[in-house]
């Protein structure tokens, strides 16, 4: 029971500073700007249950904590408890994540055409795999799966042009590789 309360204080304690953080003074995750893990099985959703960050590790223990302080309280034993705990912050984590993702994911409107938009990528895009961007859309950002068009690496942080966009997917290049193309051609 000690161990349980210990968790859910100081997990609400961490919580609440990061969220301080976040939201007053413009710092994120205490100063952990990248994602703790970085799976790339997206279809998959069983990173949704790993905190990604450390506002997400922070409610995996809240819950964790607040869980087992509850099976304690109806005598449940501790080899039971501990790993329910365990899946119960988990599957907090699951939900928190599920329903940012909603309302993050704010649908770009079909008809609009994004080629040409400048982007930034959030996660290193590997010629013949797939990472993040992230662009401004009508004083709003958004984030969306990338692949290379030119199935070249395009590191983490670097600009990119969004050729086109198909079903939520972007085709991504770099700048540069636009003006190489342009040069031979002529």
């Amino acid at each position: 029971m000690i161990f349980y309360v210990m968790v859910t204080i100081v997990s609400a304690v961490a919580f609440t500073i990061d969220i301080i953080l976040r939201y007053m003074e413009k710092i994120r995750s205490f100063g952990m700007e990248s994602r703790l893990h970085n799976i790339k099985g997206r279809i998959i959703p069983t990173e949704d249950f790993i905190p990604h960050n450390i506002t997400l590790l922070c409610l995996f223990f809240m819950a964790l904590g607040v869980s087992g302080i509850l099976m304690s309280l109806l005598q449940v034993n501790a080899l039971i408890s501990f790993p329910v705990s365990v899946m119960c912050g988990m599957f907090m984590n699951f939900a928190v994540v599920r329903i940012l993702r909603k309302i993050r994911s704010r649908p770009i409107p079909k008809e609009e055409d994004l080629s040409g938009t400048e982007a930034t990528c959030t996660e290193d895009i590997d010629g013949d795999g797939y990472g993040e961007i992230e662009f401004l859309y009508k004083n709003r950002r958004y984030t969306r799966p990338a692949l290379s068009e030119n199935e070249t690496d395009i590191k983490k942080g670097e600009k990119v042009l969004i050729i086109m966009m198909n079903e939520g997917l972007c085709f991504v290049e770099k700048p540069d590789e636009v003006i190489d193309i342009l040069n031979e051609e002529e």
